[in-house]
């Protein structure tokens, strides 16, 4: 190998190196990063400030996957998903996001790939279990639904809770689902 190719690719190694230095000292990255280590989505040995409480703009987080650390995009559909509220998703703005975010949602084997990151990698992060138990995964939400059902279906449900010591929500669900209450209708 040439002295002068050998100097110039290990000056541009070194000049790599420090803009990647000035890259990990960056708010954006120190944010984002901060947050999903904080609830659990990410693991690292770098010193973060845990930041469970902070309120991401979606630009900062993909900026800081795309510039620092990729697997920021890989957990970001699925933190979106389930901490909606710390994030500023406009599905006009952030178009490709929101149209993950809602295929996660609804549960689709199948969908959009995020920023090069295949749907199917995507996919596990919104069921995994994560530090902060207050926080369900896709599969373990609740879905409100309101029915409008005959007093007698009413009467009969809250007597079959009441004998079986469940709530009329569980009743309910056994029935539907044919868990093993054995509740005879």
């Amino acid at each position: 190998m040439n002295t002068i190719n050998r100097e110039t690719l290990i000056k541009q190694i070194k000049d790599q190196a420090k803009l990647d230095v000035r890259k990990r000292r960056d708010r954006r990255f120190l944010e984002t990063m901060g947050f999903l280590v904080a609830k659990g989505f990410l693991k690292t040995n770098m010193r973060v400030p845990f930041l469970p409480s902070q309120k991401l703009r979606i630009k900062d987080a993909v900026w800081a996957g795309l510039n620092v650390e990729p697997r920021i995009l890989e957990v970001l559909p699925a933190a979106v998903l389930r901490l909606e509220k710390h994030f500023d998703l406009d599905p006009i703005e952030h178009r490709e996001l929101a149209q993950v975010v809602e295929q996660l949602r609804k549960r689709d084997e199948k969908g959009e790939d995020f920023c090069g990151v295949p749907f199917e990698k995507l996919r596990v992060w919104a069921e995994l279990p994560l530090r902060d138990k207050r926080v369900k995964a896709v599969t373990e939400k609740k879905v409100i639904k309101t029915f409008r059902l005959d007093p007698l279906a009413i009467e009969r449900l809250r007597k079959i809770a009441k004998e079986k010591g469940v709530c009329e929500t569980q009743a309910l669900e056994s029935l539907i689902l044919g868990a093993k209450l054995s509740i005879i209708i």
